[in-house]
């Protein structure tokens, strides 16, 4: 197993809000949102009842996934699209207006280890590849538990290191391999930077969630989807 490489925890350049944005995250934002609705649908939730749910997303970059939520299931508002880089706040922004779900989707920046939340105040937890980006992420699996409510769905997916170069390098060319040279020099820091799934494991139990929420998902993803 290669050792991890720590990146940058916020990407705050514009060159990296606006490469970051223009890769295309279409199938697997898709593919998200699709897999934490069936968890939601598993666990009982209801999401045609009256009273509004409460959505947390934790590093939520340009807000690309609370838009790809709501067009698959606009009753899951309000989504509190969290990150701590200004440059991807801006472009979420944006983005939420252009779509005219500025009561649905409130961009909020903070940190995640951080939370400006009270305790048990939200009943969906999700996050796409924030995990990788933080140095010892056990800070950001404690606020997790914090503001999760009794019987909230945990939903977190992030990038999983392989276990050579090689197999890295065979990721970059088969995912990124019509981007620019930055967004794969991002891509290749990201797998360097990631958990394996064992490491995952470990915070959940140190964070009093169930450690078998865990599970390889794809050959690059690991994802938790639990309900606490």
């Amino acid at each position: 197993m290669i050792p991890r490489i720590l990146e940058p925890e916020v990407m705050d350049t514009i060159e990296e809000a606006v490469d970051y944005d223009s890769m295309d995250h279409s199938a697997v934002n898709q593919l998200f949102v699709k897999d934490l609705l069936n968890v939601i649908d598993r666990n009982g939730n209801n999401q045609d009842q009256a009273d509004r749910t409460t959505v947390l997303d934790l590093g939520t970059g340009t807000a690309l996934i609370p838009l790809q939520l709501l067009k698959s299931q606009p009753l899951l508002s309000p989504i509190l699209a969290c990150d701590l880089s200004l440059e991807m706040l801006n472009l979420a922004r944006q983005h939420v207006q252009r779509q005219h779900l500025q009561v649905s989707i409130l961009p909020i920046y903070c940190d995640c280890k951080r939370l400006p939340l009270s305790t048990a105040s939200v009943d969906i937890v999700m996050s796409n590849s924030i995990v990788h980006h933080i140095p010892d992420p056990i800070d950001v699996f404690h606020e997790m538990r914090r503001v999760i409510r009794p019987g909230g769905v945990l939903f977190v997916r992030d990038l999983m290191r392989p276990e050579s170069n090689g197999i890295v390098e065979h990721f970059v060319s088969t995912y990124t391999g019509d981007e620019n040279a930055h967004q794969q020099q991002l891509f290749r820091q990201s797998l360097h930077a990631a958990l394996t799934v064992d490491e995952v494991r470990e915070l959940l139990r140190a964070a009093n969630f169930d450690p078998n929420a865990v599970q390889a998902t794809s050959d690059r993803h690991w994802t938790i989807a639990s309900t606490v």
